[in-house]
């Protein structure tokens, strides 16, 4: 009998408990409901925020019980709150209501509800929706757009994801708009940063991996004399961005989805998971994800965001990521920049396998070019003229795709005019943003040259091979540069190319550097480019402080002359001597770039002057 009455009260305590849950529950839903009703009531146009006071005046609720109950609501990813006094709270934003919405001032929420109007506030609709404001996205980027705010919003703490796509079409820049939108959307905390970690980097080696990634304890091993953080730590309520992920080894991978699974890790040199963290995980990749990947990963990444190719996306979009990529170079040097047709098509044609991020190279490329040959001018008027050999041949790859320049017609003007500081979309910088002010850099050494007493052309001719080698460069650290033969062979006789192959291993035993894959590049657009002048008929003639400048370099002017006459004899034809000169700053142009040979790093041979 003891046991039954045992029993009894046992059964009665959990229904006593269980009929307090459903209160809770309903008080919970009636505060919701209640916010729900004032959406609709200020109709589908306008957003509203309430405060803890003003809903427990209305329901007639405990102040405290409204407070936590709002709280609860806030962490089941239901509502919003933002900060400010007094506090207020919002709907949640969802895929069908964030564009469109309007929020009340904090001063309107105190006022009686018959009173309050909405406060149209368009600028800040178009932050809390950057995607709208990103080129393609109501075309080739819609879907794209569609994943990404539902990966971001989706309640609790939304979804991990990951972006693919080619080199160059924008993942590390449509991240960036993924984490700007998720702090505007008050889904992220605006003091929180986006941790950026390239999985390339530690490919080869699990260990370090992992303690780069979850840190490490003190004595893990020798030299960890401190504890250090890993950017796990680093990305607790934040957004973690895993670049070039198909380069982490099945073991990095097992680490990352375990921390997917669980929200706890250990740090290297730890046994137990007694460490925890909020991350969102973004993740990018080149490569299909159902060969690069284990499938335990993929199946733990619901969202799978596809980035168009330049090559799929409609003549307009190519357009518009042209005006706007000008119109950030028009304001970094604060002048009107105007495009002939010409140049735009020849900019659109040129974007052979690098993507967006060929592009951008490209016309920062154009855009310095253009500089150069206008830099005392209030406008920077480019023609075809102004516009390298390589990317001038876009003008011939254009022609051979009717359908694209078809559609161009109807948007396409004689000339495009681009004032600087336009409304453009403002992100944080991509991996592809030059470190460095070109046109300070072109504007201090004509400057200089100038005041040696160099002429005009022979300026023109110094700085715009070291914007190409410059350029060239930095952008074949981003994986897109010229890797291939056949790429430059599009606008570079095949001859040349083998010549240039030729002279590179010439020059690499004889200057003990090895030269990046650019030297290729820039030595057989030069080739080509004087022979070319050649034929025509035109020399370039030198002056004493052209041969000064030069005579600080022996060893690269006497590899010039041999360049010079190895030319000379494999094209039957007569070259100047004055072309020693221009070979000469070419290749010291290019060793600036280079790195010592391993026989040379052996001999402790010096870098010489460039640093």
């Amino acid at each position: 009998m003891p046991l039954v009455i045992h029993d009894e009260t046992v059964y009665n305590e959990k229904k006593k408990c269980d009929e307090e849950v459903r209160c809770l529950s309903k008080r919970m839903e009636r505060i919701y409901q209640y916010i729900v009703d004032l959406e609709n009531e200020f109709s589908s146009v306008e957003k509203v925020t309430v405060t803890t006071a003003e809903i427990a005046e209305a329901l007639h609720i405990q102040r405290s019980n409204v407070s936590k109950d709002l709280n609860q609501l806030v962490r089941d990813g239901r509502l919003l709150k933002l900060e400010g006094r007094p506090v207020g709270y919002t709907l949640a934003a969802t895929i069908h209501n964030v564009q469109g919405k309007y929020v009340p001032s904090y001063k309107e929420t105190k006022q009686p509800r018959e009173k309050r109007k909405p406060q149209r506030v368009t600028q800040l609709l178009s932050a809390r929706d950057i995607f709208s404001r990103i080129i393609g996205m109501n075309g080739s980027m819609k879907n794209a757009g569609e994943q990404a705010k539902a990966a971001i919003l989706y309640p609790p703490r939304g979804l991990n994801c990951l972006i693919t796509g080619p080199t160059g079409s924008g993942k590390i820049f449509f991240a960036h708009a993924m984490f700007q939108f998720a702090k505007t959307n008050q889904v992220i905390a605006q003091e929180k940063e986006m941790i950026v970690f390239n999985c390339a980097d530690y490919a080869n080696n699990p260990e370090l991996l992992m303690s780069h990634l979850f840190g490490y304890a003190k004595g893990a091993f020798t030299g960890a004399d401190t504890e250090k953080l890993g950017v796990i730590d680093q990305a607790d309520g934040s957004m973690l961005f895993l670049d070039e992920i198909h380069r982490l080894p099945p073991e990095g991978q097992e680490m990352i989805f375990y921390f997917m699974d669980h929200g706890s890790y250990s740090r290297l040199g730890e046994t137990g998971k007694n460490h925890f963290a909020d991350v969102r995980i973004v993740g990018a990749t080149t490569e299909d994800p159902n060969s690069a990947l284990l499938d335990t990963f993929v199946r733990r990444i619901p969202i799978n965001i596809q980035m168009p190719s330049f090559e799929k996306r409609p003549a307009n979009e190519k357009l518009d990521l042209v005006k706007v990529m000008v119109s950030h170079e028009a304001s970094r040097i604060q002048r009107t920049i105007s495009l002939t047709e010409d140049v735009v098509k020849a900019l659109i044609g040129s974007v052979s396998f690098g993507n967006i991020g060929q592009l951008k190279s490209n016309v920062q490329l154009v855009c310095a070019r253009g500089f150069l040959n206008h830099m005392h001018q209030s406008q920077i008027d480019i023609s075809l003229d102004d516009v390298p050999e390589g990317i001038r041949s876009g003008l011939i790859m254009l022609a051979n795709k009717r359908e694209i320049l078809m559609e161009l017609s109807h948007s396409l003007e004689p000339k495009i005019v681009i004032q600087p500081n336009e409304d453009i979309l403002n992100i944080q910088s991509d991996s592809y943003e030059l470190p460095y002010n070109l046109y300070d850099i072109i504007g201090d050494k004509a400057a200089l040259l100038k005041a040696d007493g160099v002429d005009q052309e022979a300026i023109n001719h110094f700085i715009s091979t070291d914007i190409n080698v410059h350029l060239k460069s930095f952008y074949k650290d981003h994986g897109f540069s010229f890797h291939a033969d056949n790429k430059l062979s599009e606008f570079v006789d095949q001859k040349i190319i083998e010549l240039t192959n030729r002279i590179y291993t010439m020059v690499r035993n004889r200057l003990n550097y090895d030269f990046q894959q650019n030297f290729v590049y820039a030595m057989s657009l030069h080739i080509s480019s004087f022979l070319k002048k050649i034929q025509l008929g035109e020399t370039r003639h030198t002056n004493d402080n052209i041969r000064e400048m030069v005579a600080d370099y022996p060893e690269e002017f006497k590899v010039a002359q041999e360049i010079r006459q190895f030319i000379g004899e494999s094209f039957h034809v007569a070259i100047p001597e004055s072309e020693e000169y221009y070979l000469a700053v070419l290749l010291v142009s290019l060793i600036c770039c280079a790195v010592p040979s391993p026989e040379a790093q052996i001999a402790k041979i010096p870098r010489g002057k460039c640093g």
